[in-house]
C-alpha cells in the first residue's frame, strides 16, 4: 500500500522510518479523516470502504546511473544500517517529491559497481498525486544525485511489472583493450592489455545462442532453473588512435601493438617510434536474453577474454553448457564494465533513444 509520510529533507533513507498505515486503529473524536498514525488524509482512510487498489496509478520509468558509488541496485542494510542503492535513492526522491511513499521495483538487479542506461522500474502513487509527466520528471531529477536520473516516466495500467513483464534484458560489456589504459575510461572499460582476437570471441559468442544451461556461469538461487534463452550475442571492435603522429619507422614488427580491421585484431606491419603513442582498441560485447543468473554475464565476459587471448579454443562453450565446470569458466570480469543498456516488452516500444542498438 502506498503511505502518505512526514517529508523531510534528511537524506536519511525513507526505509528507515516508514511504518504501516492501519487505518483500522480507533479514531479519536471529531477527526475528520486520515491515518491516526500519521494524521493526513490518505484515500484508503478518508473512505475505507474502497479498494486500494482502484485509487493507485502505476508508473513506468527508464532510469540511468553510474554505478561506481552504489553498493547494487536492490535496497539492502549492513550491520542494522541501510547502504546507499539506487532503489533506495529513488525511493526516497519519490518521497521527496511527491510526499508519498512508494516501493521502486526494478527490471533487474544490477550488482555493486554495475551501471545502467536502460533500467525499467515501476512503482504506484494515489492518483491525486498532482505531478504529472514532465512535471514529474523535474520533479524526480532535482532531489537525485548526480549519478542518478530518470530519463522517462510515464502511466501504465496496473499489470505492468517492470522484472516479470519483461521479455528479454540486454546487456553490453566494454573492454579497453589496450597496454595503457586511459583514466577516462577507467569507471566504465575493463583494460585488458594483450591483443583479444575478435573473430574467436565471437565464434564463441555464437555457441551460446540459444535456450542452454547456464550453471556454469551463474550463481544458482534457491532452486530457480538455471536454463536462460539466448536471442543475440555479439562482440564488436573498433579502433581508438591516442594520437595524430604517424610510425615512420621501417624496423621489424612489434608484436606488441595491435590495431582494429574489420573486427580483428593485427599487428603493425612496423616498430612504432618510441614517443609513439600504439592505437587502443574498444571491444563490446553484448549479450540480449530472457534472463540473466547472478554473474552470468560476467563470467561470460571472463571466458570470453581467455577465448580471445586463444587460451582456450572457442567450443569450450559447448563443454560449459552441457557439463559445467568452474575450473574451465574464466574469472568473473570487473563489474564496472557492465552496464544494463535495454529491457524489452511485449507491446511497449519506449524512444529509441533508449534502446540498446538500432537492431535490438
Amino acid at each position: 500500500m502506498v503511505r502518505r509520510l512526514p517529508v523531510s529533507s534528511s537524506s536519511q533513507s525513507p526505509s528507515s522510518d516508514t511504518r504501516e498505515c492501519r487505518c483500522e486503529d480507533p479514531q479519536p473524536p471529531g477527526y475528520l479523516g486520515g491515518c491516526t498514525i500519521w494524521r493526513t488524509r490518505i484515500a484508503c482512510c478518508v473512505n475505507p470502504s474502497m479498494n486500494p487498489d482502484e485509487m493507485l496509478q502505476r508508473f513506468r520509468a527508464v532510469v540511468a546511473y553510474d554505478g561506481t558509488e552504489f553498493a547494487g541496485f536492490q535496497a539492502q542494510e549492513h550491520v542494522g544500517r541501510p547502504v546507499r542503492t539506487v532503489q533506495a535513492a529513488l525511493e526516497h526522491a519519490v518521497l521527496l517529491a511527491t510526499g508519498y511513499s512508494a516501493r521502486v521495483v526494478g527490471a533487474g538487479r544490477t550488482d555493486r559497481g554495475v551501471h545502467a542506461s536502460g533500467q525499467v522500474v515501476h512503482f504506484d502513487l494515489p492518483v491525486a498525486c498532482a505531478l504529472r509527466g514532465t512535471g514529474m520528471l523535474s520533479a524526480l531529477n532535482s532531489r537525485l544525485p548526480p549519478d542518478l536520473r530518470v530519463l522517462v516516466i510515464e502511466p501504465v495500467s496496473a499489470d505492468f511489472h517492470a522484472r516479470f513483464s519483461a521479455t528479454s534484458r540486454c546487456y553490453r560489456y566494454t573492454i579497453e583493450n589496450s597496454v595503457v589504459g586511459l583514466p577516462t575510461n577507467r569507471r566504465s572499460a575493463w583494460n585488458v592489455r594483450r591483443p583479444l582476437s575478435v573473430i574467436a570471441m565471437n565464434e564463441a559468442l555464437g555457441r551460446i545462442i540459444g535456450s542452454h544451461d547456464f550453471a556454469a556461469f551463474g550463481v544458482r538461487v534457491g532452486s530457480d532453473p538455471t536454463r536462460r534463452v539466448v536471442l543475440r550475442a555479439h562482440a564488436s571492435i573498433t579502433g581508438v588512435p591516442r594520437t595524430g603522429a604517424v610510425c615512420s619507422s621501417d624496423a621489424a614488427p612489434d608484436p606488441s601493438v595491435g590495431r582494429a580491421v574489420s573486427g580483428e585484431i593485427w599487428h603493425t606491419s612496423r616498430q612504432c617510434d618510441p614517443h609513439c603513442e600504439p592505437a587502443a582498441s574498444i571491444v563490446v560485447i553484448e549479450v540480449e536474453a530472457n534472463a540473466f543468473l547472478r554473474h552470468m554475464m560476467r563470467r561470460l565476459v571472463g571466458t570470453l577474454v581467455r577465448v580471445g587471448h586463444l587460451r582456450v579454443a572457442p567450443d569450450v562453450m559447448d563443454t560449459l553448457l552441457v557439463v559445467p565446470s568452474r575450473g574451465l569458466v574464466g574469472p568473473a570480469a570487473p563489474p564496472h564494465g557492465l552496464c544494463l543498456v535495454h529491457v524489452a516488452y511485449d507491446g511497449i516500444r519506449l524512444s529509441p533513444r533508449y534502446r540498446a542498438s538500432p537492431g535490438s
